[in-house]
């Protein structure tokens, strides 16, 4: 693709202008409330390489209004061009990495993702730059439709099929945290003090999800249990359970990226318009992180037990042992975590 785009002071402008006003890009240090810090952002790139990844929404998007040549939403076209101008102007290479493997796994199909990923790499190779900027504008609201060279990628090392260490974790604190979610004579406090301490015996600590959990049970604007997490039928919670997992797994991956810098070098900003994912990593990125919320949204009394708990668990912590495989690990603890589910919708149909 000619990634040569034309740019005048009044684009350059609009291109931020949207970015910013959308809040869809975000990093730690560069972006942590979805609004891009100029300056930081320049020091990072002189100082080191920067990437953008994308999450399944966009990728979906994206992929669909090069096949078809238009959306319905025009405005869902319209930040799709914004996202990849303000990219190719900054000459930023867009990963969709994290989104394949989403739904290679789910598929259990690595032929799957490898197909997937030939199509993110085909739009690269078949459309020019400047197109991306008349989309950005609104002034292009259909393009020409690609026809994908529907062969998978090759000279793939990845394994796009397997969701990870990261997505079996979170597929079991989502499951427990529906047990919590469904009690209805505890206190919000008790249940996140119950579900840290779960945390602590049994997987590593996220920050995301405990803000997540925070959020949850405390009922914040915009914060969704996973779907189907009051059904009566398991196999839904489990399903609702595993899509919910798959979205707070895009951060606690990224965190990875921007957490080792030794290990990546390369800093990777991260695109969602997905206000769940939103709220979650402007509440864990504020100053004060998850002390900050935990202040925020509990009574004093109830923010100091809490506090008082989890720094008491962190000085006296053990890890726990994942053993030789870590993989067997987290999936015997997915299963512990829904045969204790179906204990409890049983014992709530006997007292029905």
């Amino acid at each position: 693709m000619n990634n040569t785009i034309i740019f005048d002071g009044e684009i350059i402008n609009f291109i931020w202008n949207t970015i910013q006003q959308e809040q869809i890009i975000f990093h730690p240090n560069i972006a942590p409330n979805g609004k891009i810090d100029y300056k930081v952002f320049a020091e990072t790139k002189r100082e080191e390489e920067l990437a953008l990844f994308i999450d399944r929404n966009i990728l979906i998007s994206l992929l669909k209004f090069c096949e078809i040549g238009s959306l319905k939403n025009k405005s869902e076209s319209q930040l799709i061009g914004v996202i990849m101008a303000w990219a190719i102007f900054n000459d930023l290479p867009i990963s969709a990495g994290v989104a394949i493997q989403e739904r290679a796994s789910q598929l259990r199909s690595q032929e799957e993702g490898l197909f997937e990923l030939q199509k993110f790499l085909d739009i690269f190779d078949k459309y020019p730059g400047q197109m991306w900027l008349q989309v950005a504008r609104g002034q292009w609201t259909e393009i020409p439709p690609i026809k994908y060279s529907n062969v998978p990628a090759n000279n793939i090392t990845i394994d796009y099929s397997d969701g990870g260490a990261h997505y079996d974790m979170a597929v079991a604190s989502l499951l427990h945290a529906v047990q919590l979610y469904r009690v209805q004579n505890k206190r919000p406090v008790e249940k996140v003090q119950e579900f840290v301490q779960w945390m602590y015996d049994y997987l590593l600590v996220s920050e995301y999800m405990l803000t997540y959990i925070i959020m949850l049970f405390t009922g914040q604007e915009n914060i969704k249990a996973p779907k189907h997490a009051k059904s009566e039928d398991i196999r839904k919670i489990i399903h609702g359970c595993k899509n919910q997992a798959w979205d707070i797994s895009y951060l606690t991956k990224w965190s990875t990226l921007y957490a080792d810098a030794e290990k990546y070098r390369m800093e990777f900003l991260f695109a969602t318009n997905d206000i769940l994912l939103k709220r979650i990593f402007i509440n864990c990125n504020t100053e004060y992180g998850v002390n900050g919320l935990l202040y925020n949204v509990f009574p004093q009394k109830e923010y100091n037990q809490l506090i008082d708990y989890i720094e008491s668990r962190t000085r006296n912590r053990v890890k726990p042992d994942f053993g030789d495989d870590p993989r067997a690990y987290f999936l015997e603890l997915i299963e512990k975590e829904k045969r204790e589910l179906q204990i409890l919708l049983e014992s709530e149909n006997i007292c029905q």
